[in-house]
This record gives structure tokens, sequence and C-alpha cells, in this order.
């Protein structure tokens, strides 16, 4: 894999990370599409770890509440959970609503990604994906400006996780299947999407820390400015991406994302049988 390669790479990993049409299918798909070198699962997990850190980056404030507030309320209510703070329980809230992604993930991780690492298979996930989406973009809660938005509960955000474990099939989304989950549980775009995100950083950084020794060694000497520059680049156009999404969902739906994910499909599978 050449430097060019891997910041393309690291571009479409951070674009299509948190812009819910597939960051793993793309990575599939760009590599088969342009006869290049596929980076496998660790140069992968690496183009992931930069998208963390777009994500730390963007909602450094809100996880620095977080944090203050999980300190506040067990310093003082040790484990008193019912009197926490709307921000300690959500700490709490995520990290349970990572436990189901995180357990198949382990069980059934290496599996999945190998068995269905082509681009058939993506091209079929990405269809069931849109559909998913297109369900949950039309029966999905929308804002009403006149109205504040919903509470955001346990229920809402272990919805959210649950539909976290079908990111494990490559073309699905895990932005798409998260946001999906808490548009179906009740939450606004906006609501969902934000939860959706802080959702992915426990999940990605476990990946992470796991799989970042195999990177190392594989790509280590000379290598490691591969790894490097697709880190920088997935992280860079991860933080536009996310920017971007907040922004867009305050006033759109996920409809120009399930036209795009149902061409894409429609085009894979035209090139995969002609």
């Amino acid at each position: 894999m050449t430097f060019f390669q891997s910041v393309i790479l690291g571009i479409v990993q951070g674009l299509t990370e948190f812009i819910p049409v597939s960051s793993s299918g793309h990575l599939i798909i760009f590599p088969e599409l342009f006869g290049w070198e596929q980076g496998g699962l660790a140069f992968d997990t690496t183009l992931h770890l930069g998208t963390l850190a777009a994500l730390l980056v963007y909602f450094y404030k809100t996880l620095k509440s977080m944090v203050l507030s999980v300190i506040n309320d067990v310093g003082i209510f040790a484990l008193r959970f019912t009197r926490y703070s709307p921000e300690g329980k959500l700490v709490v809230w995520l990290l349970v609503a990572t436990i189901p992604a995180g357990v198949t993930a382990f069980l059934f991780g290496d599996f999945l990604e190998s068995t269905f690492r082509s681009m058939l298979s993506v091209s079929i996930f990405l269809l069931l994906g849109s559909v998913l989406m297109l369900f949950a973009d039309r029966l999905g809660n929308y804002e009403d400006k006149s109205r504040p938005a919903p509470p955001v509960s346990f229920k809402k955000v272990i919805t959210a996780g649950l539909f976290q474990c079908l990111a494990l099939f490559p073309g699905v989304s895990r932005s798409g299947a998260t946001i999906s989950g808490g548009l179906f549980s009740g939450l606004h775009r906006i609501q969902a999407a934000r939860i959706s995100f802080l959702l992915s950083m426990p999940i990605i950084a476990a990946a992470g820390i796991f799989q970042l020794p195999e990177a190392l060694a594989e790509y280590s000497g000379t290598g490691a400015g591969i790894l490097i520059s697709g880190f920088l680049a997935s992280a860079l156009s991860g933080y536009m991406a996310v920017s971007f999404l907040m922004k867009y969902l305050n006033s759109h739906g996920l409809k120009v994302f399930i036209v795009y994910r149902l061409a894409l499909s429609l085009l894979l599978i035209f090139l995969t049988f002609y």
C-alpha cells in the first residue's frame, strides 16, 4: 500500500464512518474497484482510531462535562444512582448499551468480517441497511420546534446500542443502524445522531486498543508512515463529516443517504455479475 492510497482510504473512512453509508463497506469497495491491496483489519482499525480522535475533538466540551459530572456524582452520592445527574446517568447508560455490540464483536467479529468481506456481501447489506433507514426515517420521531425534545432514557439508549450490533455486517453502517435505533425509540434526529456518535466511542476505542499492536507490528519501520498518514486523513475528514451531519440532520432526514446507498448497492451488484 502506498501513502497516496492510505490517505485516500483515510478520507473515505473519515467521511463514511459518520455519514450513514458504511465505512467498512467503502473500505472494501475502494481497493476492489481500483485494484489496490487490501489494508486488512488492522489497518482499518487504525483508520477507525482516526475517527475516534475526530469525535473526541468535536465532543470535547460534552465529554469534559460528562466526566466531571460522573466524578461529582460518585464523590457525593457513591452508588446511589437515582441521585446521579442526567449527564452522569447518560455515561452509565452509554457504557451498558455498548455491551451488546462488544460481546457480539468479541464472539463473532472475526467470522463476520472474513465471511462477508466481498463486494456482493457489501451490496446486499447496503440494501438491507437502506431498508432499515427508510423505515426509521418514515416512522421516526421528527422535531416539532414548538415542543421541547423528548427526554433521553435508558430504554432509548439501549435500543440504539442493540442496533449497533448490526454494524458488524460490512455495508450496514454503524451510524445508520444506531441513528435508526434512536429514531425507532422516539428520539429526535439530532438526539439520535448525538447518542450514535457518543455510543460509538467505547467500542471503537476497545477495538483500536485490541488491534493496534497487530497494526504496529504489521506496519513497522517505514510502513508506520502509512498508518500515520491514514490516521491523520481519517481524523481530519471525520471531523468535517460529523460537523456536517450534526448540522444537516437539524433540518433534513436520511433520504439522500438512502438514495446513495441504494444506487451504490445496485451498481455493485451489476459490477459483480457483469
